[in-house]
């Protein structure tokens, strides 16, 4: 048995993890559309069922956790009978001389636990599990996982767990999916704000054979090579009521144990994207918001893979796009659709330079260049931005004044770069602090020299874990941003090909440079991240 829908909604309602207006009109939806309200809730507030188990723990002054990542001593399993574990859904997962820790799905079944008690002749500590990995745990260190199937089943069991995987990645928020291959079978992992997190399934050699290839199938990829890496995509849509569709960018690679897959969940909710949304600072939001409305130039956005350079272009497009502008977009892969805007994807056929010298043949004002990867991109980009119009892309380096030194380093001559840049904007993404849980201190004497406020008494916050973000302290991310803002004198000393460390001191002396740590800093005072974070990504430059 487990905790009742009823109970974990109640539960879910007094940690404040839903609220009580929602939940009405949630409650009617359901009903119109029969479906169950759980899920319904799950797919409004985006938050997986262990969230909701997680909450009822929390009202219960119990602990919650995931049994697939426990590893209970091979003797104390022997002593629990496997049918009334499996029939109660209990799995002992540690022992002291004082007591037995024992998962279960209902802690509110006193019947189970005591006659577990007097089982292993100790008091019981009930810690909640969430069912469904309650059921892989006991089906794994049980030695009772079922069997593969026969072949009939397989196909359907393939495009339930495909499915389930998918829905539980919309759910988590997650940006990426690893399915690798071990020697225990299938290894499921989501890349959730950042950090990676394991999903379990219970996949052996030939399931995880048959899920891989599925995904190949539907990326248009050949199943039959199993030796080379392939590149594809596909179109998923989850059923209601999620009721989404998202593209996919699928990637496999041959591994010892056999074929990995990688695919990218590209955001399709472009209509969702605005400037406020991004948190950049006040100030810098003022001359970002002049810079992409002026009518020639070019704005670049740099940083590493998955720092959120695409969303901040994509919400800028969104707000200079209107019917007045020819907006026009070279990428690979598309990762926005935005209405309006004519978007090409690069391709064996198509180089972005060769698709950007096209695209100026279209009577263009605003050209966006996915990325520039070689000279031959950023001459055609940089002369785009001098014969009249405005031009967005990205480019990999660390710091906003670096961004010239490197354009430099490609073969681009100073005078094209000091005349076309309008602002270079770095930037980094940080876990969010959990509203819910976050833990205020006061900082200490060395944490406050950090963040500028030496010999003041400040206070800092830090995470702690709860149902709204699954135990992690953290929910969603945030920009930290290095903006260069460039004017006449800065141009000319670009022009000049003036060093890279008198460009800083110039920009840092007329205000047109904000470092990325000062950013950072009144994010972690304002207790929107921690400095934890904030060490990971920024160096404070004395």
């Amino acid at each position: 048995m487990a905790i009742s829908v009823e109970q974990l909604i109640d539960a879910s309602l007094r940690q404040h993890l839903i609220e009580g207006e929602v939940l009405a009109k949630l409650r009617i939806d359901a009903r119109r559309n029969r479906s169950d309200i759980l899920e319904v809730i799950a797919a409004h507030y985006r938050l997986p069922v262990s969230a909701f188990y997680q909450a009822a723990a929390e009202l219960r002054g119990l602990s919650f956790v995931n049994p697939i990542n426990l590893t209970p001593p091979a003797s104390l399993l022997k002593r629990v009978p496997q049918a009334l574990a499996r029939r109660k859904l209990v799995l002992p997962v540690a022992e002291t001389d004082d007591w037995v820790q024992v998962a279960t799905a209902d802690p509110d079944d006193r019947a189970t636990l005591d006659a577990l008690q007097r089982l292993l002749n100790k008091p019981v500590q009930a810690v909640v599990a969430e069912p469904s990995s309650l059921n892989v745990a006991l089906n794994r260190h049980l030695n009772g996982a079922p069997q593969s199937g026969i072949a009939a089943t397989v196909e359907t069991d393939l495009i339930a767990m495909l499915d389930n995987i998918l829905k539980e990645a919309y759910l988590r928020r997650a940006s990426d999916i690893h399915l690798a291959q071990e020697e225990s079978g299938l290894r499921v992992r989501l890349r959730v704000d950042g950090k990676l997190q394991d999903y379990h399934t219970d996949a052996d050699g030939i399931v995880a054979n048959g899920l891989i290839s599925r995904v190949k199938v539907l990326a248009n990829l050949d199943i039959a090579e199993q030796r080379e890496p392939q590149d594809g995509g596909m179109s998923y849509r989850l059923a209601a009521p999620i009721d989404t569709e998202f593209n996919i960018r699928v990637a496999t690679a041959p591994t010892r144990l056999g074929e990995r897959v990688t695919m990218r969940l590209l955001g399709q909710e472009a209509q969702n994207l605005t400037l406020p949304l991004l948190g950049m600072a006040e100030k810098d939001m003022l001359h970002f918001r002049k810079a992409i409305r002026k009518p020639f130039g070019m704005i670049l956005l740099t940083g590493p893979t998955g720092s959120g350079k695409s969303t901040t272009l994509f919400a800028a497009l969104q707000e200079i796009n209107n019917p007045e502008l020819n907006i026009m977009t070279v990428e690979n892969p598309i990762e926005y659709v935005m209405d309006g805007i004519s978007q090409i994807q690069t391709g064996p056929k198509v180089t972005f330079a060769g698709a950007l010298r096209s695209l100026l043949r279209h009577d263009p004002d605003v050209l966006m260049v996915g990325e520039i990867r070689d000279e031959e991109t950023a001459d055609v980009a940089l002369k785009a931005a001098m014969t009249g119009h405005l031009v967005f892309s990205t480019l990999h380096t660390n710091t906003a004044v670096g961004t010239i030194s490197r354009l430099a380093d490609i073969g681009c001559e100073p005078y094209l770069i000091g005349s076309t840049m309008n602002a270079v904007i770095a930037q980094r993404l940080v876990r969010k602090l959990c509203p819910h849980c976050r833990k205020p201190r006061t900082a200490s004497a060395d944490e406050a020299m950090q963040l500028g406020q030496e010999g003041k008494q400040i206070t800092v916050y830090e995470p702690v874990g709860c149902a709204a973000c699954q135990g992690k302290g953290y929910r969603g991310r945030l920009g930290l941003y290095e903006t260069l803002w460039f004017d006449e004198s800065l141009s000319r000393m670009v022009s000049k090909a003036t060093g890279e460390e008198e460009l800083e001191a110039y920009a840092v002396s007329s205000g047109n440079l904000n470092r990325m740590w000062d950013d950072g800093t009144v994010k972690v005072l304002a207790g929107s991240t921690s400095l934890s974070e904030l060490q990971n990504v920024a160096i404070k430059k004395h």
